[in-house]
């Protein structure tokens, strides 16, 4: 049976893996595969936190710190993604709204044949 530590140690390196996997994943703008990344690393968090309790797991904290600190780097990276689409999508509205206000202007209207009966039996 693994120590804590050992588990910890195997937990984390997982972690490490996916966290690199996700980086790349999100450097190609593939965020559904990211976020698949991130559903399957979410347990495993999990599991690494309940073993925080122990004090030989502490000495891991360097590796946390560095973990979370490349998580941090896809997050801000994540953001600005976030930021630079939500401004191109109220640019596209704003778009939208004008073409909505001038479109009027550029309908040509066609005149109806209006057909009688005086005009087939002629």
């Amino acid at each position: 049976m693994e120590t804590p530590l050992q588990t910890a140690t195997r937990l984390l390196a997982a972690l490490e893996d996916l966290t690199a996997q996700e980086s790349i994943l999100l450097r190609t703008l593939d965020f559904v595969d990211a976020v698949a990344i991130q559903e399957r690393a979410a347990p495993l968090v999990d599991q690494l936190a309940a073993l925080a309790v122990h004090p030989e797991v502490l000495a891991l904290g360097t590796k946390v710190k560095g973990l979370v600190e490349r998580r941090l780097q896809s997050r801000v990276f994540l953001d600005a993604q976030l930021s630079r689409l939500q401004s191109e999508l109220r640019r596209i509205d704003e778009a939208r709204t004008r073409l909505a206000r001038v479109a009027p202007a550029y309908v040509m209207t066609v005149p109806r044949i209006v057909e009688s009966k005086l005009n087939t039996a002629a």
